[in-house]
């Protein structure tokens, strides 16, 4: 369960770079596909690093 955050920003970011790279990829939203995109990455990222600090402080803690 401790790497769950790290899989989903992983997802987050592999999916908004899908969606900004394939235009196969799902083909309905072609109007806002830059903005979500870009949205998922960026969420993608912020969630990675929320989860590399918490990681950091838990660790530093258990010692």
């Amino acid at each position: 369960m401790r790497y769950f955050a790290l899989v989903m920003s992983l997802a987050y970011v592999a999916v908004g770079a899908l969606v900004l790279l394939n235009e196969g990829f799902l083909p309905q939203i072609s109007r806002f596909r830059l903005p979500l995109g870009i949205v998922l990455v960026a969420y993608g990222v912020l969630r990675g690093v929320m989860w590399q600090r918490k990681d950091a402080q838990s660790r530093k803690q258990a010692e």
